[in-house]
């Protein structure tokens, strides 16, 4: 009677324990989840980051392994966030973190399974604990890239591997090798992490083992048509990228690299990450002298494969520059366990919660992303672009020029099939060429104005010679629908005929189309520059487009009919409503004025005609909020280091309910310092309103300051408060390095 009581309790307590325990990976799970959530950035942080999403926009799936053939990774996450991006409609940066973060969590519980393989549960668990408070590991949660999923493959085929060496089964076998497949197509390194499983397999030689080596030979054979038809184009892509990094590291060095990214996250700074890399590794070897592990007890599989994909990853790096942390993603929790399991049967076990001091100053840095990293994305460039059209093509010359935000999306330039796509089935696109490479593109932007007409033109300032751009809008020339005769004349003798009208009507965010006839009674003394006003009926001016006619004024012959054509780009702030259009003349080199009057005293424009702005059709979203008259979108915020201070950007979408003023709205960074009020990228006319839908773009003034400073973004309306966002602001000297955590906050 007594037996069977104590078996009753001992069943009862093992069951008590099992759910304790199951539960207490949940737990971190939720944690883990809500703590990635709470330090994630909304917007874009990396150029790699805005790869994807183009990748995945602009192109359709058998063309998205077309294109990545020319790159350096596998198709399966692309294809993934192409099917999110189409299942869900998304078109903001934060739904594609969360995307991958789903896809990084399920690595927790199948930590937890791994480290039973080797310790039990107080392995798993303490796996798990490190896990989720690893800088690096969350990194990979947050960010628009393959690597989350990549942390998950790896564990759950390092998970598979276990129990294949101690209870092989045809389920697993076949499980492992698909899991194989997977983590192949996902990441090209996660080949390491499948060759020192093999290695461990024929080695150990499990039941069925040469039966799996039979299964994966499809695979292999797949694997194999895929690589023949990318590994040149992907090798090519990848040492021409990663050659402009500044740093040439030895394979020793890599993997200290790996390590302090391991304990600290790749935000630390860098004179941090080397120190606590150093006390750390000896600390580990010290532990392990001090009282070495049984042989018997000695993980040596769990060593074998844990260890040699970094080696011989470190290795590749004499013959190319690959040497990135990020790039042993898939063995991030067999190093983990491997650790953690010499330290559980180390005499300093008790010491493990030290251990995980090292991140927690690592999580610390994490509002860091909020910052642009190392000048890859202008931001004015962007932020002019989507002030001033929708849904429209970016075509730039250089890949740090390449654009994707939810209404437009990016070709590359020298590529001549987009090039030629682009401009056959756009009506409209832009232009994004480097300024010093000018040589390049202007005889072909040349013979493109036979075709297109330029709306826009601007020259972007950068540091960086190879950074400056020349941007420019195009738009296709289309025939008019209806001509206006007008009989106007100037006193210079240039004389207005008829405007052809080409539409009566459009959206912000488009360019309308004319086609004017001029001819000069006389020859003509110096150049004039002809310019196009859009007013609204209080005689406000929202939009301009001044240039000179081709050929120019000095040229034209008398008596010979000129046809001119002119397209406005009507910006996104313009709200719908009734718009006059205005042209005159102005002598080209001067500021637009004097303007040339017109003949018999009569004034110096002429009015052609109206153009009415339709409302911009726009669903309200996630988090619009509503007070009085305006709705306002969640805005987009942006924070820029540089040597004389930090610039804050700000941009949103508001919805005038009913009439509302312009000048209603205010939007303030409130910090220890003191509050600085923000202003519009753009000019708005005094005394404007708007009913429905427009864009608009602040920025601050230079924000110095020495020290890291948190404070609080306000938008206002009218008093009223709508949005309210906590945001760091950073010294320049407060950086990080994508690929090489050494070089934080180290003097060059």
């Amino acid at each position: 009677m007594g037996g069977s009581s104590l078996t009753v309790m001992t069943t009862e307590a093992r069951r008590s324990k099992f759910i304790l325990v199951r539960a207490a990976v949940g737990l971190a799970v939720t944690l883990t989840f809500w703590a990635a959530l709470a330090m994630m950035p909304w917007d874009l942080f990396l150029f790699d980051e805005k790869h994807v999403l183009v990748q995945t926009s602009q192109h359709g799936w058998l063309e998205i392994a077309r294109a990545l053939m020319r790159d350096s990774h596998p198709p399966l996450y692309y294809w993934l966030v192409k099917g999110w991006m189409e299942m869900g409609g998304f078109d903001q940066p934060w739904a594609f973190r969360v995307f991958s973060l789903m896809l990084g969590l399920p690595a927790l519980p199948l930590a937890f399974q791994v480290g039973r393989q080797w310790g039990g549960d107080r392995l798993g668990l303490a796996l798990v604990a490190w896990l989720m408070l690893n800088p690096l590991y969350l990194f990979f949660l947050i960010l628009i890239r393959m690597y989350g999923l990549v942390v998950t493959l790896g564990a759950l085929l390092t998970f598979l591997w276990a129990r294949l060496m101690r209870r092989p089964t045809t389920r697993v076998w076949v499980l492992w090798i698909l899991t194989q497949g997977l983590l192949i197509f996902t990441h090209y390194y996660g080949l390491l992490l499948i060759g020192a499983q093999w290695l461990a397999v024929v080695i150990r030689r499990p039941r069925g083992w040469w039966r799996g080596v039979l299964a994966s030979l499809p695979g292999v054979a797949a694997w194999g048509g895929w690589l023949t038809q990318a590994l040149g184009g992907s090798l090519e892509h990848t040492v021409r990228t990663l050659t402009a990094i500044p740093v040439r590291p030895m394979p020793w060095e890599i993997l200290g690299h790996l390590w302090a990214n391991l304990l600290v996250g790749p935000l630390a700074d860098g004179r941090l990450a080397v120190a606590v890399a150093l006390a750390a590794g000896g600390l580990l070897v010290l532990a392990l002298f001090s009282h070495p592990p049984q042989p018997a007890r000695f993980p040596s599989d769990l060593a074998l494969v844990a260890l040699i994909p970094p080696g011989i990853g470190s290795l590749l790096a004499l013959r190319w520059p690959f040497f990135a942390a990020r790039y042993f993603a898939m063995s991030l929790i067999p190093l983990l366990t491997f650790v953690v399991a010499l330290l559980l049967r180390s005499r300093w076990k008790r010491a493990f919660p030290f251990w995980l001091l090292p991140s927690l100053v690592g999580i610390v840095n994490f509002p860091m992303l909020a910052t642009l990293v190392l000048g890859l994305e202008d931001l004015t460039i962007q932020k002019t672009i989507q002030l001033l059209s929708d849904s429209e093509v970016v075509l730039a010359q250089a890949p740090w020029h390449l654009i994707h935000t939810p209404d437009a999306r990016s070709g590359e330039w020298p590529d001549p099939v987009q090039r030629a796509l682009v401009i056959a089935q756009a009506p409209a696109f832009w232009f994004i060429g480097v300024t010093i490479y000018r040589g390049e593109w202007e005889g072909w932007l040349r013979e493109l104005q036979a075709t297109h007409l330029v709306d826009f033109q601007m020259e972007f300032p950068h540091s960086i010679p190879e950074y400056r751009a020349s941007v420019f809008h195009l738009v296709r020339q289309v025939p008019a629908v209806r001509w206006t005769p007008l009989d106007v004349r100037w006193v210079n003798g240039i004389r207005f005929h008829d405007v052809g009208w080409v539409q009566e009507s459009t959206e912000a965010g488009h360019s309308v189309q004319w086609r004017l006839r001029f001819s000069t009674d006389r020859p003509l003394e110096g150049r004039w520059t002809l310019f196009v006003h859009l007013v609204d009926e209080a005689g406000r001016l929202w939009a301009n487009g001044d240039a000179e006619p081709d050929p120019p004024t000095d040229r034209w012959e008398p008596g010979r009919i000129y046809e001119i054509g002119r397209s406005l780009l009507i910006p996104r702030f313009v709200p719908p409503g009734r718009y006059q259009v205005n042209i005159g003349w102005y002598e080209t080199g001067t500021t637009g004025f004097p303007r040339l009057p017109l003949a018999e005293g009569a004034g110096d424009t002429v009015r052609i005609g109206e153009l009415i702005i339709q409302p911009q059709g726009r669903p309200w979203r996630m988090g619009t909020r509503a007070v009085g008259s305006v709705a306002l979108e969640p805005p987009e915020v942006r924070v820029r280091p540089g040597p004389e201070g930090a610039r804050i950007t700000v941009a949103f979408w508001w919805q005038g309910r009913k009439p509302a003023a312009f000048a209603g709205w205010q939007v303030v960074w409130r910090g220890s310092g003191g509050t600085v009020p923000l202003q519009r990228l753009h000019s708005i006319p005094d005394g404007a309103t708007a009913s429905g839908w427009v864009y608009e773009v602040w920025t601050s003034p230079l924000i110095a300051g020495g020290r890291p400073a948190l404070g609080w973004l306000e938008i206002r309306y009218a008093g009223q408060l709508l949005a309210r966002r906590p945001l760091w602001i950073f010294p320049a000297s407060v950086s990080w390095s994508y690929d090489w955590l050494f070089l934080n906050r180290l003097d060059p």
